[in-house]
Formats: structure tokens, sequence, C-alpha cells
């Protein structure tokens, strides 16, 4: 965890040190707006613990996707110039068996950011991650139910980096921390995207997520925790206005 803090400032100081002066660069006086729903075939892995509890998770992409009930995923922003905002959005509801334990889980991860552009070539964002997970394990022979929700707040601040916008492929690198033991203990996020200009305002969008989110609360049976890396390819369509 901390040789990845260390990576991603060492990052933030070359990319602020390479970067025009914001006053330098042309600004668009004209909304642009970018959405794109997707799909992501996530594994997971990791630790999860209600009422004192502890359970190992660990779910292939098949797992998922054979055990998904709903799920629902989507990306946007809207920029004017050098200042912008945007979310991204992610719900799940989970149903398998782990062992002799019943797992259902519904998960949503609902991210609210805003952006400034440092160079034609990179932004940083800042904002927060809402995060929820209501869970229940069903224990077989004999039969005990445990179920516990939990939402808290991640205050967020990345980086984005992308490669100029008049070639018909893009490649854009999304790079996230936040958490610091106001919501989670820590939390990351690395995001590599391709995106395939399709018509002069559809594209195609493929990329690999990595998320992590470490956090824990209550003591005993209130005792709550969610340690799970969560990776996996995405796929999409994005839609320009």
């Amino acid at each position: 965890m901390k040789g990845y803090v260390c990576l991603w400032a060492v990052v933030a100081v070359i990319a602020a040190g390479s970067v025009m002066p914001a006053s330098a660069q042309s600004a668009s006086d004209e909304w642009e707006v970018f959405v794109a729903p997707y799909l992501m075939g996530a594994a997971m892995g990791g630790t999860t613990t209600l009422r004192g509890v502890e359970v190992d998770v660990e779910m292939s992409i098949s797992d998922i996707f054979s055990n998904l009930q709903f799920g629902a995923m989507g990306m946007g922003f809207a920029r004017k110039g050098d200042w912008g905002f945007g979310s991204d959005l992610i719900w799940m509801a989970l149903g398998t068996t782990v062992r002799d334990t019943n797992v259902d889980v519904n998960q949503g991860a609902f991210a609210f950011y805003g952006l400034r552009k440092l160079s034609p070539v990179a932004d940083i964002t800042f904002g927060l991650r809402v995060n929820t997970l209501q869970g229940e394990f069903t224990f077989t022979g004999p039969e005990v139910t445990r179920n516990q929700s939990q939402t808290w707040v991640d205050p967020i601040v990345g980086l984005t980096f992308r490669t100029p916008t008049k070639h018909r492929m893009q490649l854009r690198l999304y790079t996230e921390v936040g958490g610091f033991g106001a919501g989670s203990d820590f939390t990351w996020q690395v995001f590599p995207d391709l995106s395939v200009t399709l018509t002069r305002s559809a594209t195609l969008e493929f990329g690999y997520r990595w998320l992590d989110v470490d956090y824990s609360t209550g003591d005993g049976s209130e005792q709550f925790g969610y340690d799970v890396l969560t990776q996996g390819p995405v796929v999409g369509f994005g839609f320009r206005f």
C-alpha cells in the first residue's frame, strides 16, 4: 500500500512539473458531455466480515457472471474550458455459496468528482465515493443467518492522462487514491482504457480496472469489514454530445 502511494505521488509530481500553466492553455467555451454505459467482467479477492464473522472472498470472472442477479454500470462527465464534473456508478447484486456458507451481497459504488485540466493530456480529479454494502451469510448445519448493511463515504483524488484526441484511437489512464481513514482506511484504483472512434459522436471503449477497498468498523458481534480487490476487463460504448 505504501509503495503504491509513493509511486502515485511521484507520478503526480512529474505531471505537475511537465504540464503547461493553466493560464497558458486555450479553453473551449462550449460544453463537452460524455456518457458511457459499460460492463465489467469482475473478479473479487479478499475478506469480508459481517457481525464479527470473517469469510474469505475469492470469486473469478465466471463466478461473478454465473452468480450475478442484477448489475448496472455507467460513467460520464461534462466539461467546459478547464473545469468539469463527472460520475462513475456501479451496482451489483450477487448470490453464491462459499464452502458451507450461502452469501448474498448487494454492492454499490457511486463516485462523484470535479476535474481541473492541467494540460491538453492531463487532468486532476477530486471528489468522493459513496460505498454501500448489504450482506447476508447463511451457514448450513445448523442453519444460522447473519446480515448487516453498511454505507460509508471516501474522499478521493486522482490523475487522468490521455493521448491527443485527433487520432482514431485514444489511450487514457485514470489513477486514484482515497479513504485516508475518513471512510475506508485506504482505497486505490487504476483504470487504463482504449477508446476507438466509431462515428463523430460514438466510441467503443475497452479497458481493465483494479479497484481496492479496505474498510472496517465496529467490534465484536458488531464488527463489519470489507477488504477486497475487484478487478477485470471493461467494455462499453461512449457517446459525446
